[in-house]
């Protein structure tokens, strides 16, 4: 058998595997002080996947001295490419949700 050759079956991703790799990659972003979680919601990550595409809002706190359209679309671009490369999926959309700030503590 060929490495090319089409072997039957599927590979399916769980949801909670996506989350995850977006939550690493928003830890990683310079800039992004943390992922932003409710009361109501165990994350900040909702995923909506439709024929293999993965459209995300992604809800997040800043610092509050980066700029904040520059950490948006770099964290949209890293975790386009995260998706793309580590799952293989497509991207739709990578919504970024700026839910709050975090100020350095005055002493």
């Amino acid at each position: 058998m060929s490495d090319n050759e089409r072997v039957p079956g599927n590979t399916t991703v769980a949801p909670e595997v996506l989350e995850t790799i977006i939550e690493m990659t928003v830890n990683e972003t310079q800039g992004v002080s943390r992922i932003y979680s409710s009361n109501n919601a165990n994350s900040g990550v909702k995923l909506k996947i439709t024929d293999g595409i993965v459209n995300a809002d992604i809800y997040i706190v800043l610092d509050a001295d980066c700029n904040t359209i520059e950490v948006c679309k770099k964290l949209q671009k890293k975790t386009n490419r995260a998706i793309k490369d580590i799952v293989g999926m497509g991207v739709g959309s990578l919504n970024i949700h700026v839910e709050d700030f975090d100020y350095p503590e005055m002493n």
